[in-house]
């Protein structure tokens, strides 16, 4: 697939004397995506948007759905200019221009792998790489076998499977894709690094022209540093191992960030870090850096993490952020008496906010960068700003240490507020995690509460001082006169009531906060009532509002995330936190009443030592429903795609299997006697039987396509009459309905066979696993069916009913799960319905199962349904294979059994051949000068070269030579080579024959 995007202006404002170059490009989580605009955003994109700039040309974008298919177009020629690692595989089309970045090639490895395997140690096992890259050329030991991939993402899925020991694959690629799919904590990189290189310009060798100003340009962007500014805004630095010390960048801003005299960091985001990091069981060392650095960001070799930042989108693209640990209020500071007008004026922001973009684009105007409170105060007090945007709290400290407070003075609006966290540099994703763990337990406790207090709230204005020197002051008014002391008694009292204000404000935004927030928080109190509840945890547990203290309610429950029953007391995280134990976020489901459908959430909880507060427990719980059902579907996912890469490698091995059969029976019929050649028609039969059981193994796998018509469910019922009465067994009584013969189905048929056959003996196991007798009921159903909102569709529901025992919610919930299984006594595998729902999506229907203990159980297919004028797909008798006209012919097969079956076959046709075990091996024959008509190569190959690889390289150097592919692997839809034609292992000798006559036949092969 590709997809066209042009950059911004370039559809209206192309100039038609400029050159436009294509540049190529994938999306790759965290790396290269479109923004909310439609603009490719990737470090490429932006540099090379900057080197056309200078150079004078324009850019088109094309999209390509994988790394590796941008490598194939890259090197076939079908691109302009791209950023690359340099490789032979490009040179024939390319030129390799000047480098512009360092890039490193990491192996990646499972977290609970040991720590002494690096890519110096490791000596056997199998390693995954991308297809076409530079990690192909890699020389590692005998032992290890490398597994190239398309797909990235499919590679650390292998791995967590452990199907891989290992990924080699470049660091910018990889840490996105893991921080993104949340896997950073389940995937680690190994060092030192396997390779260090570098990126450079590629240019197709038609545009020669623009070599020496796209060289120049990125001279000049490099000598002015900025290739650097870009690297750092996209965040691709070196990577970084796990450190012992993590440090912590700290750049004054009270009052979230304090440099004291002595230069110890202090501070409400430093002593809150530096608690967290306690429970978190972190090692940190803070150090003060310079406010540009800190606005940059961590990364690797300055510092390795912030102790609050301010969320935003651009950001959370690239670095890890904690849960949020407070909020920041912007507020609008103007000089007393000053206004902000509607249509403006000189409005200044915090140059190191940030959410400074999101204030601007809120403001739709320009604002002016000021680089502390100091510069802002400045400003507004000479009229350089006629208002600033600062964070409330830091510039209301400020104007108090100054005493400007009547000279400057806050707007009630415009008001931003932004969410604070621990932000971390993008290697760090297991201390995220940990870091996640521990928060909402301590937000939640009195240590928290301290530290807002103490940092956060307003000083009290009556310190024990003030009440001493007040004294003092009052025994000197009343010497001196009594007016005076009244005056004074006047003024404190107006002090107060603002003190008073003040401490009700504070009070209000925590109110808000508590208000605001999506997690229920119960407070308990001694004997285990609830004493306080926020209006989440009023939703989440059915509650009035008021009434309170309350018992627990009765009918809440918390229940197993697994088997979905009831807890019992000591794992219920409610009775736990009354008893004083703690609780650090695991996961439950819970439900108000037996009546709501559970939902996952989070708890944590802990004791409070606040008497005064009359609370002696908190416990919070976060609705994580949406989320883990999210991790569910893409566990779920990954292990579907780990069985199709097994079922899809079974397959091809048999697939090459049943070709050397076919072949050497075909050979052996065309000289036997009418007897004997009745016996190898059966063996052929035999091949063709064991063909399309290996069409179904590639069709799970999603790598052959089906052969979907219209079947006939009468026809297809009869035939499962026949199979499955003889394994029904003796006790189970089979009721198969006759259809109506006008009723067809849209999908393939012998898949719809294998599925129902597959629910009628699941059906059998359950009935035998009980009472050992029952009956089984298939049914017959015809609707109309609409999924959001498109026209409805003709479906048919074939409902496989039994009298079984039943399933309980939580084996149902699981049952089309790939693995699971409740018969591994007798050899039960958990594929039968993974299978079953498998075939059902790519039909473009739906399974669905209903099942109750005690009820029995069925389950329902739903498929698209067809007319009978629908293409029947009827094969045609093979015909005779033509005899060959001697043409010199190179096979290309690792097989070796198979390469002799079709060497011989060929050679009786008249053909001369040769042959080679890998597509090196024959590119090495064909340089020697060696003329072949005619290559005959499979497709998956050893030794980093595939046959596409190959016939890209015979179109390049041999264009007169004709080139025929065969796999028992790849789908052949998938493979786009104009004028190649690709064979389905295994294939009667006839197609074959037919194949190579009708290449030979094509004028340039």
């Amino acid at each position: 697939m590709m997809l066209l995007c042009l950059g911004p202006g370039l559809a209206s404002a192309q100039d038609a004397t400029r050159p436009v170059l294509t540049v190529p490009w994938t999306a790759t989580p965290g790396l290269s995506f479109l923004s909310e605009s439609g603009e490719v955003s990737s470090f490429s994109a932006d540099l090379l948007r900057l080197v056309a700039q200078d150079a004078g040309f324009d850019l088109r974008f094309v999209r390509y759905d994988t790394p590796a298919a941008v490598l194939g177009a890259v090197a076939q020629g079908d691109t302009d200019l791209s950023l690359l690692a340099a490789m032979p595989m490009l040179e024939t089309q390319n030129l390799t221009l000047s480098a512009v970045s360092d890039v490193e090639l990491m192996l990646y490895l499972r977290r609970d792998a040991p720590a002494d395997i690096t890519i110096d140690t490791i000596s056997q096992g199998r390693i995954g790489v991308l297809r076409g890259t530079i990690s192909n050329r890699l020389s590692l030991p005998e032992a290890v076998e490398i597994v190239p991939f398309d797909d990235e993402a499919i590679a650390f899925t292998s791995l967590l499977t452990k199907e891989l020991d290992g990924v080699i694959i470049l660091h910018s690629f990889a840490e996105p894709l893991l921080r993104t799919t949340g896997l950073d904590n389940l995937v680690r990189a190994s060092f030192p690094a396997v390779r260090t290189g570098e990126l450079h310009a590629i240019l197709n060798k038609r545009h020669a022209g623009l070599a020496p100003r796209i060289d120049a340009a990125i001279a000049a962007l490099r000598a002015s540093g900025a290739v650097d500014a870009l690297r750092l805004r996209w965040f691709l630095v070196p990577a970084a191992p796990m450190l012992d010390v993590l440090t912590v960048g700290v750049s004054p801003f009270p009052p979230y960030q304090v440099i004291g005299p002595d230069g110890r960091a202090s501070g409400f985001a430093v002593e809150l870090l530096r608690a967290l990091a306690e429970r978190a069981d972190l090692t940190l060392r803070f150090t003060e850096v310079s406010r540009d650095s800190w606005a940059r960001g961590p990364r690797a070799g300055v510092f390795d993490m912030v102790p609050a930042r301010s969320i935003n989108p651009v950001e959370a693209k690239f670095l890890h952020f904690s849960l949020p640990v407070q909020t920041i209020e912007y507020a609008t500071f103007v000089p007393a008496g000053g206004l902000l007008g509607a249509s403006g004026g000189r409005i200044g922001v915090l140059s190191a906010s940030p959410i400074r973009a999101e204030i601007e684009a809120a403001l739709n105007r320009p604002l002016v960068p000021v680089s502390s409170a100091a510069a802002g105060a400045e400003a507004l007090l000479d009229g350089t700003l006629d208002a600033l945007v600062f964070p409330r709290l830091s510039f209301g400290q400020y104007l108090q240490e100054i005493a400007a407070q009547e000279r400057i003075t806050r707007l009630d609006s415009p008001l931003f507020s932004a969410e604070l966290a621990v932000a971390l540099r993008p290697d760090l994703g297991e201390i995220r995690r940990r870091l996640d763990v521990v928060i909402p337990g301590f937000l939640g406790s009195a240590q928290y509460r301290a530290l807002a207090r103490d940092w956060l709230e307003p000083t009290p204005f009556w310190t024990q001082d003030r009440v001493r020197l007040l004294l003092l002051l009052a025994g000197a008014a009343i010497a001196a006169g009594g007016a005076l002391f009244v005056a004074q008694i006047l003024r404190a009292a107006r002090r107060a009531e603002r003190l008073r204000r003040e401490t009700a404000a504070a009070r209000d935004r925590l109110s808000a906060i508590l208000e605001g927030t999506r997690h229920a928080i119960i407070g308990f109190a001694k004997g285990g009532h609830i004493a306080v509840t926020n209006p989440g945890a009023r939703a989440l547990l059915h509650l009035p509002d008021g009434a309170e203290p309350r018992p627990w309610p009765a009918d809440a429950q918390f229940l197993d995330p697994i088997t979905g029953t009831e807890l019992p007391p000591d794992s219920n995280p409610a009775h736990r936190v009354v008893n004083g134990a703690a609780t650090d976020g695991p996961l439950y489901l819970f439900r108000a009443s037996t009546a709501d459908p559970p939902r996952y959430v989070r708890v944590t909880s802990d004791q409070l030592s606040a008497r005064r507060t009359g609370l002696t427990a908190l416990m919070i719980v976060e609705d994580d429903n949406d989320n883990e059902l999210n991790r569910r579907k893409l566990d779920r996912s990954q292990r579907l795609s780990s069985l199709g890469l097994l079922a899809g490698g079974i397959a091809h091995d048999f697939n090459n299997i049943l070709a050397a059969i076919q072949y050497r029976a075909e050979l052996a019929r065309l000289t036997a006697s009418d007897a004997l050649a009745e016996t190898f028609t059966g063996i052929l039969d035999s091949v063709e039987r064991g063909s399309d059981l290996t069409r179904r193994l590639l069709g799970f796998s999603r790598q052959s396509p089906q052969a979907p018509g219209a079947i006939n469910l009468a026809s297809c019922f009869s035939a499962l009459r026949e199979l499955s009465r003889p394994v029904a067994g003796a006790g189970v009584t089979l009721d198969i309905p006759d259809p109506d013969p006008d009723l067809f189905v849209w999908c393939d048929g012998g898949e719809l066979e294998n599925a129902l056959l597959n629910l009628v003996i699941n059906a059998r196991d359950a009935i035998l696993g009980a009472s050992g007798k029952g009956r089984i009921s298939l049914h017959l159903r015809c609707y109309d069916w609409s999924d959001d909102g498109a026209p409805p569709r003709a479906m048919i529901e074939i409902a496989v009913s039994d009298t079984g025992p039943g399933m309980p919610e939580s084996v149902r919930r699981r049952a089309a799960d790939p693995f699971f299984s409740t018969k591994r006594d007798i050899g039960g595998t958990g594929l039968g319905l993974a299978m079953v729902e498998s075939f059902a999506q790519r039909a473009d229907g739906h399974l669905a199962i209903y099942s109750e203990p005690g009820h029995g159980t069925t389950v329902r297919l739903r498929l698209p349904r067809a007319t009978g004028d629908a293409p029947l797909a009827i094969a045609p008798a093979d015909p005779a294979p033509e005899p060959g006209n001697g043409a010199h012919i190179l096979l290309v097969d690792d097989q070796e059994d198979l390469r002799r079956c079709i060497s011989g076959s060929l050679t009786q046709l008249g053909y001369t051949l040769e042959a080679a075990p890998t597509a090196v091996a024959a590119i090495t024959m064909l340089e020697t000068g060696t003329h072949f008509d005619l290559v005959l190569s499979d497709i998956v190959m050893p030794g980093g070269l595939s046959g596409i690889d190959l016939a890209h390289h015979l179109r390049t150097h041999h264009p007169g030579t004709a080139i025929v592919l065969m796999t028992g692997f790849a789908n052949v839809e998938t493979v786009h080579l104009d004028g190649v034609q690709v064979l389905q292992k295994p294939f009667p000798l006839s197609h074959l024959a037919q194949a190579i006559r009708d290449a030979l036949d094509t004028p340039g092969g």
